[in-house]
């Protein structure tokens, strides 16, 4: 989480919503925009409510559940790969060759893979079915991912400052549910997705049928 203390701002990063993008974009221009103290960098609204007053505004970006997901786990594919490069000295261990062989079967082993819930420890949380939702509370201000150049200018308003927002950290792969390719990785698997996230579809008015949104 980041905070301006100026602005009464606080950012809420939900994973894989271009959360890297906007904490480094608010360090750039927003001059006392810093991590807040003894807060993970996931941490939602719930846990800093008694740090700071009402009259702080939290945001964060949401996104199309099935695109989160895709996202999600092309983000793991691509960073193992890295990880197992020529000129990586971490292809060497066996751990990351077995976790790069188990994404290699492909997203619907990755996605039905039984993993610890709450394994904080691990090099990226597994926030596969943690909803978007437990981000977020009634005083949150949402911006769409996929129309975030359109809702990024909230932000920009509330600091003062017009610049860009430049996309980091982002996937090379096509995470958009709706190509037909995508529909085929996801269709066998709805009826699991919405089971843990159809608050979201709800919530931040997403249709469950594979369109983007309503």
């Amino acid at each position: 989480m980041i905070v301006s203390h100026k602005h009464r701002l606080i950012f809420t990063h939900i994973p894989k919503n271009a959360g890297t993008s906007i904490r480094a974009w608010l360090q750039r221009w927003v001059p006392d925009a810093e991590d807040m103290p003894d807060a993970l960098k996931h941490d939602t609204p719930h846990h800093v409510h008694t740090r700071h007053s009402d009259d702080y505004t939290h945001f964060a970006v949401v996104r199309n559940p099935y695109d989160r997901l895709l996202s999600q786990y092309n983000f793991h594919v691509e960073k193992y790969a890295g990880y197992l490069a020529r000129k990586s000295q971490l292809r060497f261990k066996q751990s990351f060759q077995d976790k790069y062989a188990k994404l290699e079967e492909g997203f619907g082993p990755w996605l039905t893979d039984p993993y610890p819930f709450a394994d904080r420890q691990s090099k990226w949380y597994d926030y596969r079915w943690c909803p978007q939702s437990m981000w977020t509370n009634e005083r949150t201000h949402v911006l769409k991912f996929e129309n975030l150049t359109e809702d990024f200018r909230w932000v920009q308003e509330q600091v003062g400052v017009d610049a860009p927002l430049d996309r980091v950290n982002s996937t090379t792969a096509d995470n958009n549910h709706s190509t037909e390719a995508n529909r085929v990785l996801l269709a066998d698997h709805r009826e699991l997705i919405l089971s843990y996230l159809r608050v979201d579809f709800k919530r931040f008015d997403y249709e469950p049928n594979f369109k983007r949104s309503k």
